[in-house]
């Protein structure tokens, strides 16, 4: 025997299906938004990187919103200051820088993205004595992990997202 179903319920069903069938559709227009906005931003080799987090190689995360720490691209050079925490094996001091900082012409570097539209950023840059490589994955949406390798300090990462460089800057 056959449910009798009231007109009343295929009508909630197909408003229903589609409200989410739009809903789907919109989502993907934003992401599209989103990505061409990030592509063009490094293209144009002029942005900022504002990262939200730190993670030191000893592990939790350290919450870095009033801290100032940027990585500026402006064409063919980057201005560099990370706040670093973790462990320096040789050099510094008392009175020696304790972040990572870097202003100056960019050495070594690649950009590449793969087939998930996600851009890596591989560069070279030296403090003082010290070597410090960089990779820099920046996602579709925006948000950015960097990875900094010290020839004198332990592995940090750090987590944010890539913006517009500001004219001053």
């Amino acid at each position: 025997m056959l449910l009798k179903r009231p007109m009343k319920f295929y009508k909630h069903y197909s408003i229903v299906l589609i409200s989410l069938t739009f809903m789907l559709g919109c989502g993907s227009s934003i992401d599209t938004a989103k990505l061409s906005k990030t592509k063009q931003l490094v293209d144009s080799r002029k942005f900022e990187i504002q990262n939200e987090w730190v993670i030191p190689m000893g592990g939790g995360r350290i919450n870095l919103i009033g801290n100032p720490n940027f990585i500026r691209f402006k064409n063919d050079s980057v201005n560099v200051f990370l706040p670093f925490f973790g462990e320096r094996f040789a050099g510094g001091g008392y009175n020696g820088e304790g972040a990572i900082t870097y202003n100056g012409l960019l050495k070594d570097l690649e950009i590449s993205s793969d087939e998930r539209d996600t851009i890596i950023i591989n560069f070279s840059t030296d403090q003082d004595t010290e070597d410090l490589d960089f990779t820099i994955t920046i996602y579709p949406e925006g948000k950015v992990n960097t990875r900094v390798n010290s020839s004198h300090r332990s592995f940090i990462s750090y987590q944010g997202e890539i913006g517009e460089l500001k004219k001053n800057d």
